[in-house]
């Protein structure tokens, strides 16, 4: 593995995914992301898919607990940004099976952004019409008339 001095991170943790992550899960993502793609192997030039990181790097690395560094990878994780995984490559989905386990492989998971489903629901909502009527004019109107009094003693 060749040492480069930058690590290329994805647009769309910033784009789509800043906003939803805490601060330590930014912190873990980070990590993650520098011990995957910031190594490139000389011999394929490719990046590393996935690497074996330790909780106590991430503590180190960070500087989070390891009780802050531990519900950080599961909020990745519940995400989907995140895929954990042991030795021979099998999915680990639940904290149980994660705690049986040495050694935990981590890479990170960005799906594409038109697979991207927003964690927030998008509602739709009745624009409020107001209508002048004989019963209401915006001049007879309480609001109106403080804006209009407000108005006339800065002017003067």
């Amino acid at each position: 593995m060749a040492y480069i001095n930058r690590t290329g991170v994805p647009n769309e943790v910033f784009d789509i995914h800043l906003q939803h992550l805490g601060y330590a899960e930014l912190k873990v993502l980070l990590v993650i992301i520098r011990q995957t793609y910031g190594w490139v192997d000389k011999q394929t030039g490719s990046h590393k898919s996935r690497d074996w990181i330790s909780r106590q790097f991430f503590v180190k690395k960070t500087g989070l607990s390891k009780r802050a560094v531990s519900k950080a990878i599961a909020g990745l994780q519940g995400k989907n940004l995140i895929v954990i995984t042991d030795s021979k490559g099998s999915s680990l989905n639940s904290a149980n099976c994660r705690k049986k386990l040495t050694k935990l492989y981590f890479s990170a998971h960005f799906p594409q952004s038109s697979d991207f489903r927003s964690i927030k629901a998008v509602t739709y909502r009745t624009p409020t019409i107001i209508k002048h009527t004989k019963l209401y004019r915006e001049e007879r109107s309480l609001g109106m008339q403080k804006i209009s009094f407000n108005n006339k003693n800065k002017a003067s």
